[in-house]
């Protein structure tokens, strides 16, 4: 730095210092300018450490309160009262002056929570001291920012350190790069034998280090965060169960450097699980138990019980005289009672074990409530009580539901009414509460003129073995199990039950039941014996038929040939998108479940594309899954209709006539008699298959052959899936054959896979052995009735053949 010089001063002495304090030699020098034009505060001091000179920033903030000319120990004494620590600043003062050295961040703390940051420049020209420039900076808000963030870090240290929550933080390989008292405190280790160490060799138990190591691989290749338990090991030795949450850590420009981790202590919820986990499968083994107990019970005391309820009536059916009669009465009244009561506990059981499951098909309300009505006038025989339905107006269709736990419902329903009801009436009420996009809500009313129940025990009367008064076991008998098990299976189907109140009657159960509704008139299905749907003829229309069961295929194209109906087959997705795009057809037929493309997604393929020839052509899914659920998808795919498996040749033609017949004529019928004479084998579902094949032998011969020809190695495949805990594809096999096995009569083996395909949809490897013993049963089954199906096959072709049928 070169001297300055008399010329020097004369043009760049700030107008601020004084000529004669020794400010001459030190404003000389070039960094006259840079002094002047600093947006900080400067202040400069002679060699004596008297300000010579302060530039205007300084003097806004400061006003008189420093001028220039005042000596060190007044700059001192007029800044000190303003500051935070003024013992500290007058310390350091003296220090620099003493030292001569430059000091740069000196931040000082003001009362009024301000902070200012000084720097100490010592000037020399050679070895002579001129001087000093103190530079000024108002920093307030960097240090309230740092002192924020000081405190953040604090404030998450200490709630790291004081929660059940253990970071720590590693590097790429995994080595601990650093740790919080939370870690040590879990893990028993020190801060300084903890860093520098492997994460996972030193926690992780040898038989899971590949799987952390695969963890960790997965976060830094993945760039995800991954939350996961994992069991680990302490220094003392012992093991605890944390759940981990860890991601990755980056360096500024955005590359992954390591990765943070909080472990939590599971181990007591770990353990509560494992106790819960025990107490479920105890709790499971002792329903099983019970299960095995009832089974047995039911037949000990049903069979002896079946003798003496059948001789009874043996019994009575000779010549009796009056005090015999009386006494056949009472063997009677009693085994019945006792009959009840053993079918109650055990309904009451597979309930609660969860083995009542709903099988939704196809029925008709009106006959089934005609049936109930028939059969109770029978029971009340010459008893003073009227039975009477009254069944709405509206409910003039086909409904989806299942129809034998409405029957189970309501026959318990009618039960309590009969057995409470000496003399009056017993009503059904059924109406339609509510019906949208097909799905229609039914309430059913049983009413009685009995002995009513009070209000303030009508809390108690729907809870297992409780009725209403002490008295009336004594009085009426019962194990008050009848209302249970009523508002068990309608809550199981998604219904509600109730007492309500109305005139004329002492206690009527209300509830309320959803169901599909087909659509299809109940006059179609409801005719007389030996009438038939006339055949039509449609020669001019021309189907497309999706399926890939062959027993399914072979029983449409028989109907379809029967109706001179030209027609193309596809058996998988990608066949049924060549025909589709390339001709036009009248009505499409396709099982929802096709190889290579799901149905449902073929409908929307149809309906999406204007230009393809199809978009309007009415589509009709077969399926034979009756669900609900299953409807609503078919609708918004743009499916047009669904005919449920297995169906009839009526049901088929019902279809034909809605969707071919251009003057949409009414059905029309002809009397016919039943020429076939032909009767099935007692053993198979006779009246399901009388309806199925309305005496056509020569078609049941046919789907009798290829389900005798294919059944087995189908069961087999399945057999091979369950071992290779295939769920998807077993549970896509056993919908594709669950219709083979009714249409051969053996519907209870169609039941039972229904049942198979619900245990496949969830928690498989937990059900794994409900579902084999299942399957096992099905096997039993086939085997069983498989030589009857063989025999009923071979019984068929020789009297095809000495009737001259085809």
């Amino acid at each position: 730095m070169k001297p300055i010089g008399k010329e020097a001063v004369k043009n760049n002495a700030p107008a601020a210092g004084a000529a004669n304090n020794g400010a001459a030699d030190l404003f000389s020098m070039p960094i006259t300018a840079w002094l002047q034009h600093n947006n900080a505060g400067i202040l400069v001091t002679n060699e004596h450490y008297r300000c010579i000179w302060i530039n205007d920033i300084l003097r806004q903030h400061t006003g008189d309160l420093i001028r220039p000319g005042d000596s060190f120990t007044r700059m001192i004494a007029a800044v000190t009262p303003l500051l935070a620590n003024p013992a500290a600043f007058s310390k350091q003062l003296r220090t620099l002056r003493k030292d001569k050295k430059p000091w740069f961040g000196w931040e000082l703390p003001f009362l009024n929570g301000q902070f200012r940051e000084v720097t100490h420049l010592p000037v020399f020209q050679g070895t002579r001291f001129m001087g000093c420039i103190w530079q000024i900076v108002d920093v307030t808000r960097r240090s309230s920012v740092q002192e924020a963030i000081r405190l953040n870090e604090q404030k998450f240290r200490t709630v790291l350190n004081n929660l059940n929550a253990a970071m720590c933080e590693t590097d790429l390989e995994g080595n601990i790069t650093r740790v919080y008292e939370s870690f040590c405190r879990l893990s028993g280790y020190r801060e300084e034998e903890l860093i520098g160490k492997n994460l996972t060799e030193v926690f992780v138990p040898a038989e899971k280090k590949l799987y952390a190591k695969a963890l960790r691989k997965r976060r830094l290749d993945h760039n995800v965060p991954l939350l996961y338990d994992l069991e680990v090991v302490l220094k003392d030795g012992s093991r605890r169960w944390v759940v981990c949450s860890s991601t990755n850590v980056y360096d500024q420009s955005g590359k992954i450097i390591g990765g943070a981790a909080v472990h939590m202590d599971i181990t007591r919820q770990k353990l509560l699980q494992q106790d819960l986990e025990n107490a479920r499968r105890s709790a499971e083994e002792a329903r099983q138990a019970q299960k095995e107990f009832l089974a047995s019970m039911s037949h000990e005391i049903r069979t002896p019980l079946n003798a003496i309820i059948g001789m009874a009536h043996l019994l009575e059916e000779t010549q009796l005289d009056a005090q015999q009669k009386e006494y056949i009465n009472l063997l009677k009244h009693s085994s019945g009672i006792l009959l009840g009561i053993v079918s109650d506990i055990l309904d009451i059981s597979r309930i609660e074990a969860g083995e009542f499951q709903v099988n939704q098909r196809e029925f008709n309300l009106r006959e089934l409530i005609q049936s109930l009505r028939h059969t109770f006038e029978l029971k009340l025989g010459r008893r003073p009580v009227k039975i009477t339905t009254e069944l709405d107006s509206a409910i003039n269709t086909w409904l989806i539901g299942d129809n034998m736990l409405l029957n189970q419902i309501l026959l318990n329903l009618l039960g309590n009414a009969e057995k409470f009801t000496t003399e009056g009436e017993i009503a059904i009420r059924i109406h339609q509460d509510s019906w949208l996009n097909h799905k229609s809500w039914i309430s059913f009313r049983v009413c009685d003129t009995g002995i009513g129940i009070k209000k303030d025990k009508l809390e108690h009367i729907f809870l297992n073995y409780k009725q209403a008064e002490g008295d009336i076991r004594e009085q009426y008998g019962g194990t008050g199990l009848g209302l249970a098990i009523a508002k068990q299976l309608v809550e199981l189907q998604g219904g509600t039950i109730t007492v309500e109140e109305m005139t004329g009657f002492q206690t009527v159960f209300c509830f309320k039941l959803p169901f599909i509704d087909t659509g299809k008139p109940l006059a179609a299905g409801n005719r007389k014996p030996g009438t038939k749907l006339k055949q039509r003829t449609f020669e001019n229309a021309r189907i497309l038929v999706v399926e890939d069961n062959q027993m399914n295929l072979r029983y449409i194209m028989s109907l379809l040939q029967k109706y001179k109906i030209s027609y193309n087959v596809a058996t998988n997705g990608p066949d049924a998108t060549y025909f589709l795009e390339s001709r036009q057809y009248d009505l499409i037929l396709m099982d929802i479940r096709i190889p290579g493309m799901n149905g449902l997604e073929l409908a929307q393929k149809i309906r999406a594309n204007e230009a393809l020839p199809n978009v309007a052509t009415p589509v009709i899914a077969t399926t034979a899954v009756a669900m609900e659920s299953t409807a609503s998808m078919a609708r918004a795919a743009g499916i047009t209709d669904i005919l449920i498996k297995p169906y009839t040749p009526d049901q088929l033609l019902q279809v034909f006539n809605k969707y071919l017949n251009e003057d949409e004529t009414e059905l029309i019928m002809e009397e016919v008699q039943n020429i076939s004479g032909y009767d099935f084998n007692p053993d198979l579902n006779v009246q399901f298959l009388n309806g199925l094949y309305e005496n056509n032998i020569s078609y049941a011969a046919d789907l009798f052959e290829i389900f005798i020809r294919i059944i087995r190695d189908e069961i087999g495949k399945i057999g091979d899936l369950l071992a290779k805990d295939d769920w998807t594809t077993m549970k896509f096999n056993l919908h594709k054959l669950k219709p083979n096995f009714a249409m051969v009569g053996l519907t209870w083996i169609t039941e039972k896979i229904q049942l198979l395909e619900g245990l496949l949809i969830t928690d498989q490897d937990q059900r794994k052995e409900e579902i084999t013993r299942l399957y096992n049963e099905i096997v039993a089954d086939m085997n069983k009735y498989y030589p009857i199906v063989n025999a009923e096959y071979e019984k068929m072709r020789k009297f095809i053949e000495a009737n001259g049928l085809k």
